[in-house]
């Protein structure tokens, strides 16, 4: 007989990404002259269901907005890639033990922090979590007063946060964000990237053109793509080029 599985919160957030569970989405994220990366910081107001229902809002994830979803390119760690291995605070009111919260950290690292030009996991999420320190901050006020995430929507842009996008379904705010040079990340409208993240050159992304053991490659949709990647030998279904070979034996799934 078939079985029904739940979907789990890493299935969730995909679904959302593709627009599957309700997101009200804005346009393509286009980051803008100069600009090498860009993409959304995404808060959980706590008011969603199942892996999304929890007491006080949290952070979901910091997320490159690279193809399809916009025009960010994927930077590796320039460190290292190793996984996150303690729970970070803006990550501990999602509920759940601190292996089911590390759990989520290493699929956020993995699927999205390996593209955000990071130089390892703990610079990905002291970032993240420093970003969301004051949206967080303004939402848990809002819910602590009854309000919605309407409500938590509306007092995040009145303190000057763009909201890009809204996950209805899940109740998330998606928040635009960008990255300097130096690869930090900041909080700012889409239309202010190029004076808030402008002046990339090429050697500042120049990591992006290859694969490497272990790390996303550029984004793509077809093998044709990665075809003239240094070291890359196909799309993955994840998006991006690998150099792990349909037959690898040896390898992890890409």
């Amino acid at each position: 007989p078939w079985v029904v599985v739940p979907p789990t919160r890493a299935m969730r957030q995909l679904l959302s990404r593709l627009g599957a569970v309700g997101v009200v989405a804005a346009s393509s994220m286009d980051c803008g002259e100069d600009v090498s990366l860009c993409g959304v910081l995404t808060l959980e107001s706590g008011l969603g269901s199942g892996a999304y229902e929890h007491d006080l809002p949290c952070v979901h994830g910091l997320w490159p907005e690279t193809s399809p979803y916009g025009t960010s390119k994927c930077l590796e760690p320039s460190e290292s890639t190793s996984d996150p291995t303690t729970v970070y605070t803006c990550y501990e009111a999602s509920g759940g033990d601190d292996g089911e919260i590390i759990s989520f950290e290493v699929h956020e690292f993995e699927k999205h922090g390996e593209c955000a030009g990071i130089s390892d996991q703990a610079d990905y999420f002291s970032q993240v979590c420093g970003m969301a320190a004051d949206p967080i901050a303004i939402m848990t006020s809002v819910r602590e007063d009854g309000g919605d995430l309407d409500a938590m929507n509306s007092a995040v842009a009145a303190s000057g946060y763009e909201v890009f996008s809204v996950d209805e379904e899940n109740g998330q705010l998606l928040l635009s964000a960008c990255a300097t040079p130096e690869r930090q990340w900041t909080l700012s409208a889409v239309a202010d990237f190029p004076d808030s993240c402008g002046g990339w050159s090429d050697d500042d992304d120049a990591a992006a053109a290859s694969c490497v053991p272990n790390t996303h490659g550029p984004p793509c949709a077809s093998d044709d793509e990665c075809a003239s990647v240094t070291d890359c030998v196909r799309c993955a279904n994840s998006g991006y080029c690998t150099d792990v070979p349909l037959d690898g034996t040896d390898a992890a799934p890409a």
